[in-house]
């Protein structure tokens, strides 16, 4: 069960990850768009990898790493417009539990997954328990549903997630970690390029880039730093497990994000700030206790 640590490891930097990116899509001129080309070009280092394992694929693969990595790319593109809009510790969980739901569907026509008794229990432990710890306010709820605006920036990145997680899967079945890695992130590449297909992301991309400064590129390299180490554990945790329980145990990832939050609330309130009274930190605790249990039915 080794994949367990490693995913648990990963969404431990993804929590930070996502409080960092959320301060630099808020806080500076760094725009999702220019985030998000920037982390499908760096992706194209991962080329530095070709001596432990390169090799070419058949045409089919490589059009499947390429579909995974371009998805990849518009989801997060997608995603950190969403965490741009909204905030991070409500819209991440909801993304969050609709990507592992998208990834258990996807996985079940496309992967021929199945899950056992045991496994699918954890699966809603995690589920629910992390969508349980950011669930927002009844006026806010009534709010949301009929907004599309909304549903349109949750669902949207949680569908591409979820595929890019499954294809990605499909791939590691039949090629090994390091190369199927590295055609996927070719892709991303690709992605990267699709997006400057616009004039307007071009004129976001390349204007913007002249008005950052130094100190401002030092929290979004800390960031990617982090997130590229996260994003090859959980790759390696997709390659050891199944993807949606990998994806699943996004809940523990909230756990994270909520201990974090509440010490930017606390001592930098002006960066970050989280709702602290009984009501929502009731909720959070429950959420963080299903999780848990979803652990205990993981391991039986």
């Amino acid at each position: 069960m080794n994949w367990i640590i490693i995913a648990i490891v990963s969404h431990f930097l993804t929590a930070i990850v996502y409080i960092l990116d959320k301060i630099v899509v808020s806080k500076t001129v760094i725009r999702p768009i220019i985030y998000s080309f920037y982390i499908g070009i760096f992706g194209g280092f991962t080329i530095l990898l070709a001596p432990f394992g390169f090799e070419l694929m058949p045409l089919k693969e490589v059009i499947i790493s390429f579909i995974a990595g371009i998805l990849f790319i518009f989801a997060i593109l997608y995603f950190y417009k969403a965490i741009k809009i909204y905030e991070v510790s409500k819209v991440i969980p909801i993304i969050g539990g609709a990507t592992a739901f998208f990834t258990l569907i996807l996985s079940y026509f496309f992967l021929e997954e199945r899950l056992n008794f045991y496994q699918f229990l954890a699966f809603l432990m995690f589920v629910f328990g992390g969508i349980i710890i950011f669930w927002p306010k009844r006026s806010e709820v009534i709010i949301n549903i009929f907004s599309f605006k909304y549903i349109f920036f949750i669902l949207l990145p949680a569908f591409l997630f979820a595929s890019s997680y499954v294809l990605t899967k499909l791939i590691f079945e039949k090629e090994s970690f390091i190369n199927g890695f590295i055609w996927i992130r070719l892709g991303s590449v690709l992605g990267s390029c699709l997006l400057l297909i616009s004039y307007k992301n071009r004129e976001k991309i390349f204007k913007t880039g002249d008005k950052i400064k130094l100190k401002i590129i030092a929290l979004p390299v800390i960031s990617k730093l982090l997130s590229a180490f996260s994003f090859i554990l959980l790759n390696c945790a997709i390659f050891l497990g199944k993807v949606s329980l990998v994806n699943a145990l996004q809940g523990i990832q909230y756990a994270f994000i909520l201990i974090i939050a509440f010490f930017f609330s606390v001592k930098f309130p002006k960066i970050i700030r989280e709702e602290i009274n009984k009501g929502s930190l009731f909720k959070k605790i429950a959420g963080i206790l299903f999780i848990c249990l979803g652990l205990v039915f993981l391991t039986l």
